[in-house]
């Protein structure tokens, strides 16, 4: 019985929507007619934009099982469970891959719904709530969200979030869960862009294993519940814009934010430094090795060899390594530089995680 609502339910959304774009064709057939005959179609034709929406609301919603029609309501109070008033109870459907376009849904609640896969656009919510539904990959654009609407704790996992407005508190006291972006992915995209290499697509609306976020304003998230998100989209949104310009940006800015994503993942990772300092320590490790006629003193073995550039590189000093030409000063300059400017960026990342905090 359940598989059988839940088919009828996908066809009457589809119908809905299906009808009301025909009915919008014909109406701009005959528009656009009217428009290239009559130079005053403009005084003869009111166009309202809610003529461009199909009203989903499940007033007028049965199918059939066993001989007799069914309506929602009926439906669930076919068993036990608790109930809700003044929605149409949708709880826990399973609705994977359904196509939502131009359409208002009214009066449903889709808590703890599944619409993974979904593609969800141009979509007016009224008195409509997705509390702890899951939208794992799915696609959602201009929702545009009204009273008595909710997104709280909702599964955004792998989603491409590209315009919720308002996302706000009044449609978000618990914040969604969401992926983060890979350093992998950052790193990549910035190469990408910076020797031009390939389509040069928005990189905001790349699928991928993380939660994309655009066009998605944040002013109105004011909850202390909310801050870490708050943040996260709002970082997000700008290291995408900026990666997204990079090809047009000039070739010192491209080199100062290509050195910023490999060494903080954009100000945002004490990881990604530390990796980057790993790196970079271990190839002045083995740039000592391989000119070690350059250096009096060095120890043999990879990690003798290592551990003293990790004195220089943390500026603690050199313990019996001497250099003996201009190519072992300048290597020994480069490194202890180099930890100057890795303690620099660890200072600053700490005074903006102290920042949001606070």
């Amino acid at each position: 019985m359940g598989i059988e609502c839940r088919n009828a339910i996908l066809n009457y959304v589809a119908k809905k929507i299906g009808d009301k774009e025909k009915e919008v064709t014909e109406k701009f057939v005959s528009t656009h007619s009217l428009m290239m005959d009559d130079p005053e179609w403009e005084e003869k034709v009111r166009i309202n934009l809610d003529d461009f929406y199909a009203i989903i609301d499940f007033s007028d919603f049965s199918f059939n099982f066993q001989n007799r029609s069914w309506t929602i309501k009926e439906f669930v109070y076919s068993f036990k469970t608790s109930r809700i008033g003044g929605q149409v109870d949708l709880i826990g459907i399973d609705l994977s891959g359904i196509r939502l376009s131009n359409c208002r849904l009214i009066n449903i609640c889709f808590g703890h719904a599944i619409l993974d896969n979904a593609v969800i656009w141009q979509v007016d919510l009224i008195n409509t709530d997705f509390i702890g539904a899951s939208f794992c990959n799915a696609r959602l654009s201009n929702i545009h969200v009204k009273k008595g609407s909710y997104f709280n704790n909702a599964n955004m996992t792998g989603a491409g979030v590209y315009g919720i407005h308002p996302l706000g508190d009044k449609c978000l006291s618990q914040p969604f869960i969401y992926s983060q972006v890979s350093y992998l992915f950052l790193v990549k995209q910035a190469l990408i862009r910076f020797f031009r290499i390939g389509n040069q697509t928005s990189i905001s609306q790349q699928l991928a294993n993380h939660t994309g976020f655009a066009n998605n304003p944040t002013n109105e998230m004011t909850l202390p519940e909310t801050r870490a998100l708050k943040e996260y989209i709002l970082w997000y949104q700008h290291t995408m814009q900026r990666i997204d310009h990079l090809p047009s940006s000039p070739l010192r800015e491209r080199f100062a934010f290509l050195f910023v994503v490999l060494s903080t993942k954009h100000w945002s990772s004490y990881s990604a430094l530390g990796l980057f300092a790993l790196i970079a320590n271990t190839l002045f490790t083995l740039s000592y090795i391989c000119f070690n006629n350059s250096f009096h003193g060095l120890d043999e073995g990879f990690m003798n060899v290592f551990y003293n550039s990790t004195l220089i590189l943390t500026s603690i000093g050199l313990e019996g390594i001497k250099p003996v030409n201009l190519l072992g000063q300048f290597i020994i300059i480069c490194e202890v530089v180099f930890g100057y400017i890795t303690l620099a960026l660890f200072v600053f990342l700490l005074a903006r995680k102290i920042e949001r905090k606070y």
